[in-house]
């Protein structure tokens, strides 16, 4: 399933994974995309990554290896743990969590059979190189001083890349294709059909107007506390206007059987589905406590809404 090679065995002691060779899936070109980081902070090996994760984050040196090779598509708190304990800043794993928000879904449909083509973060844009400038006709030029190592924060190139594809797009759009208003985003909850549900079922339905750039989630406002619970991951949108959230939880554990609650869809730009994935973080994943939110967070449009009673 991996690249075979000559060299030593992958994942041994002190070694580095070996080159990954893309072929346009997901979890090859996070893989591939996240050695390319590491590269750039130092290029660790798999014993210093793993020594540096934190007390409550573990994992084999196999399972590492197979992630950084593109054999199996890590969750989010591993790409998270191996950015943190290569000595990445916050603005680059916080923009490595929205990439891999993008990749994650990806990830799904392929699962589901549909043929999908990953595409590399915003941040990947390689800078055209400036010719050199001619040297200065002068008796006693000055020094030019040696360019800085610094790196540009990954976030904001993330932005400047954001920005310009965005402007591009509009551009585009308005001289050739806009052909008036753009219809309202709106969504509905197919399955399950009746009102009356148990405390999971899987759930789907279609869309329309999903913005450029957006994902499609889904959470649950408790009547009782006033508060919402997101799902733990978006949904899965088709290209024919479908969506599928897979197995849906209604409610907490311990909630009456006769309760009722609002399934409330909405879409999510990069900032607000990064801000929802920290929340499924923070609460320690599905299994963690969850204590819901206030409100969800800036950058959401709820779309959707239906009521349901848990049987």
């Amino acid at each position: 399933m991996g690249e075979q090679g000559d060299g030593p065995r992958r994942g041994e002691p002190g070694r580095r994974p070996t080159r990954v060779e893309r072929d346009g899936t997901p979890r090859r070109e996070l893989a591939h995309w996240l050695r390319a980081t590491l590269t750039e902070l130092g290029e660790p090996t798999l014993d210093t990554i793993l020594a540096r994760f934190p007390d409550d984050v573990r994992l084999s040196r196999s399972a590492l290896a197979k992630a950084l090779r593109g054999e199996t598509f890590p969750d989010l708190p591993l790409v998270r743990a191996v950015l943190r304990a290569a000595g990445a800043d916050d603005d680059e794993v916080e923009s490595w969590s929205v990439y891999w928000a993008h990749l994650h879904v990806l990830e799904t449909r392929r699962r589901t059979g549909e043929a999908v083509t990953a595409t590399p973060p915003p941040w990947a844009a390689e800078a055209t190189p400036e010719p050199p400038a001619p040297a200065p006709v002068a008796p006693a030029p000055v020094p030019v001083p040696a360019p800085s190592r610094r790196r540009v924060p990954v976030a904001l190139v993330a932005v400047v890349s954001l920005l310009v594809g965005a402007g591009l797009a509009l551009a585009t759009v308005a001289l050739t294709t806009w052909s008036g208003p753009r219809e309202p985003a709106a969504a509905t909850i197919l399955d399950p059909v009746t009102t009356t549900v148990p405390k999971t079922f899987r759930m789907g339905g279609n869309y329309n107007g999903l913005p450029d750039g957006t994902l499609l989630w889904a959470t649950t406002f408790d009547f009782g506390t006033g508060r919402f619970f997101p799902q733990d991951k978006p949904c899965v949108t088709r290209a024919d206007e479908t969506f599928d959230c897979g197995q849906y939880y209604l409610g907490r554990q311990f909630d009456p059987d006769t309760a009722r609650y609002r399934i409330d869809l909405f879409f999510a730009d990069a900032g607000a589905s990064n801000a929802l994935l920290q929340y499924q973080i923070d609460k320690g994943g599905p299994d963690g406590p969850n204590p819901g939110m206030a409100q969800l967070p800036a950058g959401t449009t709820i779309i959707g809404t239906r009521t349901y009673t848990r049987s």
